[in-house]
């Protein structure tokens, strides 16, 4: 009688233990699973989703798995037909039924959507930086990489290469106004090229193209009264409506506070696609800067029959070889300070190009943070924040 009362209790604790089992295998059916988990990243070693079916559309077949082996102390029992790579195949796979045979077949797991990572713009806090310069010297300057003027604009008419440009915000691009025809330019026919080494060449890694939303001409600019206010906006677009995004080849120049004046003497660059000389019959092509030192209102009138106003500077250089040229019109005269660059003249006219006494005449930038901030609204970059603090 004993016998008989223990052997019951033992069958009816072995039949609850494989009850118990099963229903834990069917709790189980379905894995919880993360979003990352239901597609593939890599090997699909991560992939926890409800693909059932192998590449070969043939049904997986129902095993035990344990659903985090990589965790010794936590290893989740599964009883499923779901497609998994448990043991670092190429790829998740599950056992099928083949002519008979139990075989082990990969299946088509989507594979995860690959973060697109955060697009870049230069901020007032991150102009005026550029990641190299590589030169190679020639006769009054220098070729140089793009890298080594990120801000440069490439402007162009149609297919016709017209002036230069600095990118002084995303969006915005200061230039000469006698590049334009009149004040109602159509901004149409104008294209603005980043990143561009040569005007002949194009390198799509490097370069940014864009069509121009809006150009704006100083209101009191009159190309017959000695090119006084010589300056220039365009508001430039991208084909998915964004401005420059922030590159290598692609940086925006920082603007000097209102007024700002460095002393005579100071070095600065200046860059451009234009001619090599005078009498060159077409432009360079290829980007070019050179040196230049900052020359006083009177040494620059002093042998010249220059008519400077308030809103000019000069620079060139002291044998008189370096110095901007047609074609150049519109560029950057770019001045270091404290390791950043800021943007203090725009190339705007002179007499013939490097020649004795003749220096070359600048748009001064900073005599037009207002009227910039006016037609642009970019108060947080004319204010000139990263300009060293005198005090």
């Amino acid at each position: 009688m004993n016998l008989l009362v223990i052997f019951s209790v033992f069958t009816a604790l072995c039949v609850n233990m494989v009850i118990s089992r099963k229903r834990s295998y069917k709790n189980l059916d379905k894995p919880l699973a993360t979003s990352r988990q239901m597609c593939r990243s890599g090997d699909g070693s991560s992939y926890r989703g409800f693909v059932s079916t192998s590449a070969d559309g043939k049904n997986c077949m129902k095993r035990i798995t344990f659903e985090n082996p990589q965790k010794s102390s936590s290893k989740e029992i599964s009883y499923h037909n779901y497609c998994r790579n448990l043991d670092n195949s190429l790829m998740p796979w599950c056992y099928v039924k083949r002519r008979g045979r139990i075989v082990k077949e990969f299946c088509n797991i989507p594979r995860c959507p690959v973060p697109t990572p955060p697009t870049e713009i230069d901020t007032e806090m991150t102009c005026g930086q550029r990641s190299e310069r590589r030169m190679n010297k020639i006769v009054g300057g220098s070729f140089a990489a793009i890298e080594s003027q990120p801000w440069m604009a490439a402007i162009y008419r149609d297919r016709k290469f017209q002036c230069g440009g600095s990118l002084i915000a995303p969006c915005w691009v200061l230039t000469a106004a006698h590049c334009f025809h009149e004040q109602n330019e159509d901004p149409q026919h104008l294209f603005v090229h980043l990143g561009k080494t040569a005007t002949n060449e194009t390198d799509a890694k490097r370069e940014q193209t864009f069509t121009v939303e809006k150009v704006i001409l100083h209101h009191r600019f009159n190309i017959s009264s000695s090119f006084d206010n010589d300056i220039a906006l365009l508001k430039i677009s991208g084909e998915d409506g964004k401005c420059a995004v922030k590159s290598a080849s692609v940086r925006t120049v920082c603007l000097p506070p209102a007024n700002t004046q460095l002393p005579v003497g100071f070095q600065c660059s200046i860059a451009g696609y234009g001619r090599e000389k005078f009498s060159a019959w077409a432009n360079s092509k290829h980007l070019k800067e050179a040196e230049v030192s900052l020359i006083s209102r009177i040494d620059c009138t002093r042998e010249s029959d220059y008519n400077l106003t308030n809103n000019m500077i000069c620079a060139g250089s002291q044998d008189w070889t370096r110095d901007a040229c047609k074609g150049d019109s519109g560029g950057p005269l770019v001045c270091d300070v404290s390791g950043r660059m800021f943007l203090f003249g725009v190339v705007s006219w002179g007499d013939g190009c490097a020649m004795k006494n003749k220096p070359g005449v600048y748009t001064k930038v900073s005599n037009y943070n207002r009227w910039i901030t006016a037609e642009t609204g970019l108060f947080k970059y004319t204010r000139g924040k990263m300009y060293p603090d005198k005090t």
